[in-house]
């Protein structure tokens, strides 16, 4: 951004604000209107005290506040230009929340649609308090799931996702998810292959979530051969790699570049469970990095890398 000096002093500058350059602009249309020379503009145009032949004397094409009257417009010009341009950004942003939101709404009330139905038929004694009570608590942890998945998107989004670090078992993060993917229909066996295990800072809820997508979608979509989970040591690189692959039917060709963006099909959320868009998100808020790559014979290996250190 272009300074301007109030006096002769180079040293005391001024930031040019839009409203600085609207007052320059008033200014200098006032006096060009009522064509009142400043001392700047005759010492600009060194025109002090000589006497000036209209005949050979070549007049410049802008001069003093002239001269400073277009440099304003064309900074205002350009600030606008960024302005509508952080407008156009802001607006976009909004645009994608309300359509996810909307999105999101038959997921949001039909778990509390459901806690009134259940209420409703234990009150009329069609069900009895037990089962009502499991069902009113199966419907509230999908609306605390679901509640959760859109407040990390609007987070995330807004680069303002809050972890809780503390120094975590990577294989033990591990081989929990895995006790939990063996909880749930797997077609086939999960091969695992754990490097030494290591201590590093994560938000280990976070991180079980992302483990937890990448390993229900390879179940949903490997029916033969296996899924296999890594994990890497890497001290050089200050990195600690997970690496999952499976024997799927890999990634389509048409998804694949957009596999961790909010608006692909493939990556909205289903009854609260997390979307790519969000494991990157995660991922990010590590100071990580997670990556997808179709295998040359079948199926697809995720990669995620995450710091020994901060």
């Amino acid at each position: 951004m272009a300074p301007i000096s109030n006096d002769e002093n180079p040293k005391k500058l001024e930031t040019l604000t839009v409203p600085k350059i609207i007052e320059q602009l008033e200014r200098a249309l006032i006096e060009i209107k009522y064509n009142k020379p400043s001392d700047d503009e005759l010492a600009f145009n060194k025109t002090e005290n000589v006497q000036i032949d209209s005949k050979n004397f070549e007049r410049p094409q802008f001069i003093g506040k002239e001269l400073m009257l277009f440099e304003m417009i064309g900074i205002l010009n350009g600030k606008i230009t960024e302005l509508q341009k952080k407008y156009d950004k802001i607006k976009n942003i909004e645009e994608r929340e309300e359509q996810f939101l909307a999105s999101k709404s038959d997921e949001i009330t039909k778990p509390i649609e459901d806690i009134f139905y259940i209420a409703k038929q234990s009150k009329s004694g069609k069900i009895d308090s037990d089962e009502a009570l499991d069902g009113v608590l199966d419907a509230a942890k999908k609306l605390q799931n679901i509640s959760t998945v859109v407040l990390d998107t609007n987070r995330i989004t807004n680069k303002s996702l809050i972890l809780t670090k503390k120094n975590q078992s990577i294989n033990e993060i591990i081989s929990e998810c895995i006790e939990l993917s063996k909880n749930s229909k797997l077609k086939v066996p999960i091969k695992l292959g754990l490097d030494n295990d290591i201590l590093i800072p994560v938000d280990k809820m976070r991180i079980i979530q992302v483990i937890q997508t990448i390993l229900n979608n390879a179940a949903k979509y490997t029916e033969t051969g296996h899924i296999k989970v890594e994990s890497f040591v890497a001290h050089e690189q200050n990195l600690v790699i997970i690496r999952i692959n499976d024997t799927g039917r890999g990634i389509s060709k048409d998804v694949f570049p957009r596999i961790f963006e909010q608006d692909t099909t493939e990556n909205q959320t289903n009854n609260g469970k997390l979307s790519l868009y969000l494991c990157k998100g995660i991922i990010g808020a590590h100071d990580g990095k997670i990556t997808a790559k179709n295998n040359s014979d079948r199926g697809c290996t995720f990669t995620v890398s995450l710091p020994i250190k901060n």
